[in-house]
């Protein structure tokens, strides 16, 4: 390892129970999405984690329709590196207990992404403590709807990102060998919504327009602009929301919900144009198609790249292999900010299996390691162009 490195890592190893305690006291704090009590006093055990520390008072900022945000800042300088992570869960209150298992920790969220959150700080605190002036103010960012897609939160994240050169997503690495993300597939949905005209199925059938068979035949025409080679977008029928009312009337109304994956920004506007054209099949029906973008894709592009190409060599002073990934299909708020032209890397958190699982699990063997590879590229990243 060089100089530097050898001594974040050492610090982090010598606080190793110190940081996974604060994990576990991150995850007592449950705080599943649609829980606003449980999500504002997981803010402020976040916000007390910050005061503790790094010394940093951090700015609650207030959501009538989820919890509170945190915006932490630490340090100072001319140019502005940003960190994102949120905190809210997947998980019921008292759903999923908490225990360690050996090299194994096990609770709602120690992943996805307190474990990331609770990184970040002691990445920071490394710093700190062995005296490294960054040449930056690092701004941390931590929201509390990412799980029901950061509606209410992303506005204030773009804001702040449009003051920073660069954004750190400490999200979970990707699979168990720890990949970094620097590609994610963009996520939406398309509702389709069928009106036929109701007739009786005996008597006099031919006189109905019938809903489910115009909805069969969108279905299959949202299946065939499926493109899955690299770079297309897939365009997925997952759920069948209704459909008629009794089996001897002709159905009148039917409707699905089509998951929609993108991989390039043009995607966006493509996939709307293809529904904002398309037509009813049968005579008398008629289709409507609500599209909703819930996160633009982070492209793999050259920036993003350069990011990643900067963490090459803290992974090599701290003698570490690591990899990147091509496009993945999960998204984040990385996906938001990258597409909003901050250079973006994701995956910079834990190591871990089973998110969104009871049986959701961190690999501590390798906390330490992520944590002093974030602390040494907190330090040494600058702007790409």
């Amino acid at each position: 390892m060089k100089e530097l490195e050898k001594k974040i890592f050492d610090y982090l190893k010598a606080h190793e129970e110190d940081i996974i305690a604060d994990i576990i006291t991150l995850a007592k704090a449950e705080s599943p999405t649609k829980d606003k009590a449980a999500c504002d006093n997981c803010a402020r055990v976040l916000a007390g984690l910050y005061k503790d520390r790094l010394g940093v008072e951090s700015q609650l900022v207030p959501s009538e329709h989820s919890g509170d945000n945190i915006v932490s800042v630490y340090g100072e300088g001319d140019k502005t590196l940003l960190i994102v992570g949120h905190y809210d869960t997947v998980h019921p209150v008292g759903s999923v207990p908490i225990r360690r298992e050996g090299n194994v920790l096990y609770g709602p969220g120690v992943t996805d992404m307190k474990g990331g959150d609770v990184s970040a700080i002691w990445a920071l605190k490394a710093l700190k403590e062995l005296g490294v002036k960054l040449d930056k103010r690092v701004m941390l960012i931590n929201n509390s709807d990412e799980e029901t897609g950061s509606d209410y939160s992303r506005p204030l994240m773009l804001e702040k990102a449009k003051e920073c050169f660069a954004c750190i997503v400490c999200e979970p690495a990707f699979g168990v060998d720890g990949k970094i993300k620097v590609a994610r597939k963009g996520g939406g949905s398309i509702t389709i919504k069928c009106w036929g005209k109701a007739a009786h199925a005996g008597n006099n059938p031919a006189d109905g327009v019938n809903a489910n068979v115009e909805l069969a035949h969108q279905i299959i025409f949202a299946q065939s602009q499926c493109d899955y080679g690299p770079g297309g977008s897939t365009f997925t029928p997952n759920k069948i929301v209704c459909g008629g009312t009794v089996s001897n009337v002709i159905s009148d109304y039917a409707e699905a919900v089509v998951d929609w994956r993108m991989c390039v920004p043009e995607a966006v506007d493509a996939g709307k144009k293809i529904f904002a054209e398309r037509k009813a099949v049968l005579p008398g029906a008629r289709v409507e198609f609500d599209v909703h973008v819930g996160h633009p894709p982070m492209a793999d592009n050259e920036v993003n790249r350069k990011l990643y190409a900067q963490l090459e060599p803290c992974a090599a002073d701290l003698d570490l292999h690591i990899e990147k990934t091509g496009m993945i299909g999960g998204c984040s708020d990385g996906n938001d900010i990258s597409f909003a032209g901050t250079p973006t890397i994701d995956g910079m958190g834990v190591v871990g299996n089973f998110m969104h699982n009871p049986n959701e699990q961190m690999f501590l063997e390798h906390l330490v390691e992520r944590c002093a590879l974030l602390a040494s590229y907190i330090n040494r990243v600058q702007p790409v162009k």
